[in-house]
């Protein structure tokens, strides 16, 4: 009998078709006991030391800066600076090493070192300053605490431990014993009133005035 050769060939195509897809699967067998059993293994091996692996990277977790909420309420200021006209629509200048405003009370500033200078009737210059302070700008008062200390551009300063200034209209006083000097001497007295925008001191209460001789100089 014979054969076509087309008929043999596709045979033979019928024949390799098996072997070549049983060799494939084969090989993807062998393959896969390999690769499986690495894969359980590395599989077993992390959940033994993910405990641990945990713990590391906790200790090298930067954590993120608390934000302190008491310090979010305020609004901090260096080298504060006010400044303002009096009733006169004369200028004044009220400063600070530093300000601290509550957002909760918006015509209450703390003030760290404050200062306050004004003009004088006269057209001098009158200054005062303390270690701490609240300045109420809405209504121009100036609380001083804690050293206070005044000056006049004659040469005359003054020394006590609370003053209360209103810069609107150049007054000031003060309830807490006072000592001055300048060329004038020595005056003491038990408080003080402030008037005409520093131009004149009274001193309240039991006072004491020592006047030195214009040729000569107050120690």
């Amino acid at each position: 009998m014979s054969v076509r050769p087309d008929t043999v060939a596709r045979l033979s195509s019928a024949v390799l078709r098996p072997r070549v897809a049983g060799r494939g699967y084969s090989r993807f067998v062998s393959l896969a006991k390999r690769i499986l059993p690495a894969a359980a293994a590395t599989l077993l091996m992390l959940v033994a030391v993910w405990p641990r692996l945990q713990e590391a990277l906790e200790k090298v977790h930067i954590p993120l800066p608390r934000l302190d909420l008491r310090e979010a309420q305020d609004l901090r200021m260096v080298n504060a600076r006010f400044t303002g006209v009096d009733r006169l629509n004369r200028p004044y200048v009220v400063t600070a090493e530093a300000a601290r405003q509550n957002i909760n009370a918006d015509d209450l500033v703390s003030l760290e070192g404050p200062k306050g200078d004004m003009t004088t009737e006269t057209g001098s210059w009158f200054e005062v300053m303390s270690y701490t302070g609240i300045y109420k700008p809405e209504h121009q008062l100036l609380d001083l605490f804690g050293e206070v200390q005044l000056f006049q551009d004659k040469g005359n300063e003054f020394h006590t431990d609370s003053a209360h200034v209103d810069m609107s209209d150049g007054s000031g006083w003060g309830d807490e014993p006072i000592e001055g000097r300048g060329p004038f001497g020595r005056v003491t007295g038990e408080g003080f009133r402030i008037a005409d925008h520093g131009d004149t001191i009274i001193f309240t209460g039991h006072a004491h005035l020592e006047l030195v001789p214009r040729n000569k100089e107050t120690p």
